[in-house]
């Protein structure tokens, strides 16, 4: 794993890292490789339940690193890694497709490739004074992370397109208002909630969780009939798993619960 991006695992929460403090966390493209290969280490590790991405340093993620956006377009040298999934898409869709809950705690820059980071996130936290934005059209390019999807889905496509074609930067007070955070606290206390969130989340029990993720996505696009089939499916799945005799035992017995995923 490169340590442009760390993952520590501990408590069943997996916290990941961007870890270029120095340029503000811009993204490069050995992060783009990194951040895929540490969404596959979280999704294959049977022991993580939830997800905190972070930045180190002032800033989540300040956007693309100007020396990669002067060579967009250029041949890139070959890393040896297979082309299919190592895009640079593919290591922010990740987040938004895996079946683990993922927090995206945001404080400082969060700007273009940095702002779609943090959409892929299921729940974003951020520190007041925290500014957000989609500005690839200053730079003559559209936003080709996830922003075009996963923006709409929380502002709706007026606003989408406004903040993309204006480049506005959010504070987080429009951010809280129009649903792109569910909560803004201190810079100090930022760390503490996302953590506080992501064990909440991991003491629940996974098959539900993931069922839950998948069925809030595929909603947008079906029908009334179509989720109601799929939340069906999803619960006959439940319906008997270890997870459920664990979750019935633990409210009966009041006491914590002990899930297997299974």
């Amino acid at each position: 794993m490169s340590d442009v991006v760390v993952v520590e695992v501990k408590d069943r929460i997996a916290t990941v890292t961007l870890n270029r403090p120095d340029k503000l966390n811009a993204v490069s493209p050995e992060v783009f490789d990194a951040l895929y290969d540490a969404g596959q280490q979280v999704q294959e590790d049977e022991n993580v339940r939830a997800v905190i991405l972070r930045g180190e340093g002032r800033a989540f993620c300040a956007g693309l690193d100007l020396t990669a956006l002067q060579n967009l377009g250029q041949p890139r040298e070959s890393t040896g890694r297979q082309v299919d999934g190592r895009s640079a898409q593919g290591g922010f869709a990740i987040w938004h497709t895996m079946t683990k809950p993922v927090i995206a705690a945001v404080q400082g820059y969060a700007l273009g490739a940095g702002f779609q980071l943090a959409l892929s996130a299921d729940i974003r936290i951020a520190a007041e004074g925290a500014q957000m934005s989609v500005f690839e059209i200053t730079y003559g390019l559209v936003p080709d992370l996830g922003g075009t999807f996963l923006l709409p889905r929380l502002v709706g496509p007026s606003r989408a397109l406004e903040l993309i074609w204006t480049a506005h930067r959010i504070s987080t007070d429009e951010a809280l208002q129009w649903g792109i955070v569910s909560k803004v606290v201190s810079p100090d206390a930022l760390e503490n909630e996302a953590r506080a969130l992501a064990t909440d989340l991991a003491s629940r029990p996974p098959l539900p969780v993931a069922f839950t993720k998948a069925l809030v996505d595929k909603a947008w696009n079906s029908t009334i009939e179509e989720a109601n089939r799929g939340e069906i499916e999803a619960q006959l799945k439940c319906i008997g798993s270890s997870d459920m005799k664990e979750a019935v035992a633990a409210a009966f017995e009041k006491r914590s619960g002990n899930y297997t995923g299974s």
